[in-house]
C-alpha cells in the first residue's frame, strides 16, 4: 500500500536497526510486508487475540513472522524480548489501555521503541468504530493524542512524537 508506505518512510530509521520486533495486533498481516521492507533483518513476531486473524495473516504472509495468538495486555513472553514494538491500527482496541502500555514497556529492552499508528485520521476510526455491529468495538474510540501521549509517558516511555493530523494518528516512544 503506497500511502502505509509514505506515512512509514518519515521513520524508517527506527525500524532499520531493528532485530526483534513485536507486531502487536497484527490482524490481517497488512503491516507485515512494510516491516520485511523497512526491518529485512528483524525476527518478527506477530501477536493477535483473533485465531481468525492470524490464520488470515499466516495466509497472507507465508513465513514472515513467528504467530502468537495472545491478548496485548498479557503476553507470554519474556520482558525485554524486543527492541521495536509496533501497533498498527490496533491502539483504538486496547481494553484497558495504561494496562496494555506497561506490558509492552515491559516487553521492551531499554531504550527500545513503540510505534503505534492509526493510518487513518482519529476522527475517522472513532466513526468506524462508533457504527460497528459488534458492540463492545462501539466503545473503541482514540483519545486526542495528547491525551494518548500522556498514557504513553505515564507507563515509562520518552514519548518522541505525538501526532494527530488529517491523515493518520502516531505516537513514538523510546522505553525508559
Amino acid at each position: 500500500d503506497q500511502r502505509l508506505a509514505r506515512l512509514l518512510a518519515p521513520h524508517a530509521s527506527l525500524f532499520e536497526g531493528a532485530r526483534r520486533v513485536l507486531d502487536i495486533g497484527t490482524g490481517t498481516g497488512a503491516f507485515l510486508p512494510h516491516l520485511a521492507r523497512l526491518a529485512p533483518d528483524a525476527r518478527i513476531l506477530a501477536a493477535d487475540l483473533s485465531p481468525v486473524m492470524l490464520g488470515m495473516a499466516r495466509a497472507a504472509n507465508p513465513g514472515a513472522a513467528v504467530w502468537l495468538q495472545a491478548d496485548a495486555h498479557h503476553l507470554p513472553l519474556r520482558s525485554g524480548c524486543a527492541d521495536l514494538v509496533t501497533c498498527h491500527n490496533t491502539f483504538a482496541h486496547f481494553e484497558e489501555r495504561h494496562a496494555a502500555l506497561c506490558e509492552l514497556h515491559r516487553l521492551l529492552a531499554p531504550g527500545g521503541m513503540l510505534f503505534i499508528l492509526h493510518d487513518i485520521p482519529r476522527e475517522q476510526v472513532n466513526a468506524i468504530h462508533a457504527r460497528a455491529e459488534n458492540p463492545r468495538i462501539r466503545h473503541h474510540l482514540l483519545p486526542p493524542v495528547e491525551f494518548a501521549a500522556a498514557h504513553v509517558a505515564t507507563a515509562g516511555f520518552d514519548v518522541q512524537a505525538a501526532d494527530d493530523a488529517s491523515d493518520h494518528y502516531l505516537i513514538i516512544g523510546r522505553r525508559l
